[in-house]
C-alpha cells in the first residue's frame, strides 16, 4: 500500500484499506478509483463513477476512528438512504449532480 495525504493507493490484489487519513481524497485498488463523494455526521462515502456493481461501487469509512465500515452492498444501500433522505453534510461537485437526478428519479417513482 502506498499512502500520502491524499491518495491511497493498493495493491490490485487487495480491497479497501482499513483505515484512511482525514486528508484522504482518493482510494486506488484494482477496481479503479474511488472519490471522498459524500460525507454525513458519522460518515465518509468513496465512490467509483465507473463501477456499477453495488458490491463494488462504495466504500464507506467511520469519522470517529477513520476505519472501514463496509466495502459492499450495505455502504451501497447506505449511501442511496443518505441522499433520499438528504443526511449528507457535504458532496463533492460530482456528487452534488448524481444526487439531484437520483432525488428527481425518486420523486418520480412516487408519484407512479
Amino acid at each position: 500500500m502506498k499512502q500520502t495525504t491524499r491518495t491511497i493507493t493498493m495493491p490490485e490484489y487487495l480491497g479497501s484499506p482499513k483505515k484512511i487519513l482525514p486528508t484522504t481524497q482518493m482510494i486506488c485498488n484494482g477496481n479503479g478509483r474511488y472519490y471522498r463523494g459524500v460525507e454525513t455526521k458519522d460518515f465518509i462515502y468513496f465512490c467509483n463513477y465507473q463501477e456499477s456493481d453495488d458490491n463494488a461501487s462504495i466504500k464507506m469509512y467511520r469519522k470517529s476512528d477513520l476505519s472501514l465500515a463496509s466495502d459492499n452492498y450495505f455502504a451501497s444501500n447506505d449511501l442511496f438512504e443518505v441522499i433520499l433522505e438528504k443526511k449528507y453534510t457535504y458532496l463533492s461537485k460530482s456528487m452534488q449532480y448524481n444526487v439531484r437526478q437520483m432525488q428527481k428519479e425518486h420523486e418520480k417513482e412516487k408519484q407512479i
